[in-house]
């Protein structure tokens, strides 16, 4: 057994690109993900090390032997993995950690990818299935309670338009011809068939941008995971790979493993930060997510409380001065803490600095016996401000000569720090510029 054989085991679709090093080849990577068909990140070179064999993602940076790709993919232990390739396991053996040469893992060598947004083919494709989806969802009360368990209420489904998908005819999955959402034909090298586009059931999370459908992952249940092949996030091909988003204005911000995890605190928190749901712990931000992040006062780096989060926290560290290392208090990521009774916007409150959370008055009284939307209506008809509250982007703009620093910080409070009015009037408010005369239409949903 060699690594060619072990990477099929794996699941992988290597294919030789060069004849350097012995041979290269290549594949999506089994770590960080990755559609099957196209991607090129992962590295196996065969001849490496003796002739066992090496890897390495050029993306998440997982790198290794032939024993540390059985162990991490086929589900062998390290005695059995050893026993397979013919070999006793030293008593001293640590696991092969690979890095090429000139990859250091410093911030200095760190490049962020631009990402290629989806063909409009595979958009219009998206769309329909999204749609199709989220109506699936709104009928299905087990998904939707299991969704509320997790911070997501019936407005942040409405909001995000997750969605749910059966599967079709009876399967738990549908497939279709990858031409047919405008994706390249592959061939099957063992049957010399074309490959067709395979979408499992699950739960349905669409990334957006500019209104339209930029990527599908979908979370797979338990049930569907029998082997360890068998990825519990699942990002459709022909996807765009930017990391999922979310409060891009924002001076703070929370990094999540899971993007519905980042999607919850963006529900609970989306006041005061802005959100990046990775979809796994190696992968690093994209340039668009990169540049911003370095723009902010603080990242709260809030990974899942394992090896992996641990691991990643280094890199983070490494990369933004900005960075604070800030896990759940209870359970071993923001989900599960939900679940278990934490007060999400209070955690990521005590993680930013004082000048983002502060309440100053400054010469302001608040008046009393009215609600706080009632208030913003009112000091928007009285003061030359507008409010600009899209999906995309939420910011109070004043008028330039407009000084009064009181009245200023108030409407800044009442949309930013009043969690159900940010909200609506970014989800839901039917213009994407509110004023005090179009402001009060939106009583009826707060």
């Amino acid at each position: 057994m060699n690594i060619l054989d072990v990477s099929d085991r794996a699941g992988l679709s290597l294919r030789k690109m060069a004849n350097t090093r012995g041979g290269e080849y290549r594949s999506h990577c089994p770590y960080c993900g990755g559609d099957p068909g196209s991607s090129d990140r992962f590295l196996v070179w065969p001849a490496e090390n003796g002739g066992d064999g090496m890897f390495w993602c050029r993306r998440c940076e997982e790198g290794g032997d032939i024993i540390k790709l059985m162990v991490d993919k086929c589900g062998y232990s390290y005695p059995e993995a050893f026993q397979a390739v013919g070999r006793g396991m030293p008593a001293d053996y640590r696991p092969v950690q690979y890095r090429p040469a000139g990859s250091t893992g410093n911030a200095d060598s760190f490049i962020p990818r631009n990402c290629e947004g989806p063909v409009e083919t595979w958009q219009a494709k998206a769309e329909a299935f999204v749609s199709t989806a989220h109506q699936a969802l709104l009928e299905n009360k087990t998904q939707l309670d299991y969704l509320a368990g997790r911070g997501l209420d019936l407005q942040a489904v409405m909001g995000y338009r997750l969605g749910w998908f059966a599967g079709e005819n009876g399967n738990p999955c549908m497939f279709r011809p990858r031409t047919a959402w405008g994706l390249p034909e592959i061939k099957n090298e063992k049957t010399g068939k074309n490959r067709m586009l395979w979408v499992p059931r699950g739960i349905v999370i669409p990334k957006f941008t500019g209104g339209a459908v930029h990527r599908i992952r979908i979370r797979r249940p338990d049930e569907d995971l029998k082997t360890d092949k068998d990825v519990r996030y699942y990002v459709v091909p022909g996807s765009g790979q930017e990391v999922m988003g979310y409060n891009p204005t924002r001076q703070a911000f929370v990094v999540t493993e899971a993007e519905l995890d980042g999607l919850m605190v963006a529900r609970h928190a989306g006041s005061l930060v802005g959100t990046v749901g990775l979809g796994s712990a190696g992968i690093k931000p994209d340039a668009s997510a990169y540049y911003v992040l370095k723009k902010a006062m603080r990242i709260l780096v809030a990974l899942d409380y394992d090896q992996a989060g641990q691991k990643a926290w280094r890199w983070w560290k490494e990369n933004f001065d900005t960075a604070k290392f800030w896990p759940v208090p209870v359970g071993k990521d923001p989900g599960e803490a939900f679940q278990k009774g934490l007060d999400i916007k209070e955690w990521v409150s005590q993680g930013l600095p004082p000048a983002l959370t502060m309440d100053i008055n400054r010469g302001y009284q608040i008046p009393e016996g009215i609600s706080h939307m009632a208030e913003l209506q009112m000091l928007l008809s009285k003061y030359p401000v507008t409010i600009e509250a899209t999906r995309d982007k939420g910011e109070v703009h004043f008028d330039p000569g407009f000084r009064h620093r009181g009245i200023r910080q108030r409407i800044s409070d009442l949309f930013y720090k009043d969690e159900d009015i940010y909200w609506y009037l970014r989800m839901y408010h039917p213009d994407d510029v509110i004023t005090g005369e179009n402001c009060i239409l939106s009583m009826a949903g707060v």
